[in-house]
């Protein structure tokens, strides 16, 4: 009985219809596959240039800091020499 039961499994037909809507439903899988990898791919090349833009960014922020902390000190050195010639006038009376 077993033999006649594998038998008739494997003499089992499939109609026209089941192998063609299974190779439909196989290439609508496999094109929505690719729709996302697409999507996928357009994300990442985004977020890498937008990552990119942040670093220029970041680079420029680093040199307009040290262009501020260069004008803090020449400030600095300004004030100290206008203090002197201050306190020269002020020894000399004027």
């Amino acid at each position: 009985m077993t033999a006649a039961r594998t038998q008739s499994w494997i003499d089992l037909k499939i109609p026209l219809w089941g192998i063609v809507t299974l190779a439909v439903t196989i290439l609508i899988q496999t094109a929505s596959l690719l729709m996302w990898g697409a999507q996928i791919d357009a994300r990442v090349t985004q977020h890498s240039e937008a990552i990119t833009d942040l670093q220029n960014k970041a680079t420029a922020n680093g040199k307009l800091a040290e262009t501020v902390a260069r004008m803090d000190e020449r400030t600095q050195t300004l004030i100290l020499t206008v203090n002197r010639i201050d306190q020269r006038l002020d020894k000399k009376g004027y």
